[in-house]
């Protein structure tokens, strides 16, 4: 803030200098607050956003662990099934797929 002029009065530097500079003040003091809410808010916001899509996460983590278990598991059946195949032969059992599903279709 400027320093006073020899020749001016404290009403009216009050009024030229100091009133305004108080009022920019305020403005900036003002514009702060409501800045720092909708900070707050959006704070909040994306927190309960965070939190969300980390329960999201996890709920994804137990289904690809559970399908991975499935996978497993098919695998494990698909190569039993090679290993009966490689024993019984090919034509036997695509004969004997062929027939139960046959029966299943009349059933």
């Amino acid at each position: 803030m400027p320093e006073p002029g020899a020749f001016a009065s404290a009403k009216l530097f009050r009024d030229k200098v100091v009133m305004p500079f108080m009022n920019k003040l305020k403005m900036l003091i003002k514009n702060l607050t409501i800045q720092c809410v909708r900070l707050k808010e959006e704070i909040l916001q994306l927190r309960k956003e965070k939190k969300r899509l980390s329960d999201d996460v996890e709920f994804y983590k137990g289904k690809i662990k559970d399908m991975s278990d499935m996978t497993e598991l098919l695998q494990e059946k698909a190569d039993d099934l090679e290993r009966v195949k490689r024993y019984a032969g090919v034509e036997q059992i695509d004969t004997i797929v062929r027939k139960v599903k046959e029966q299943e279709r009349t059933e």
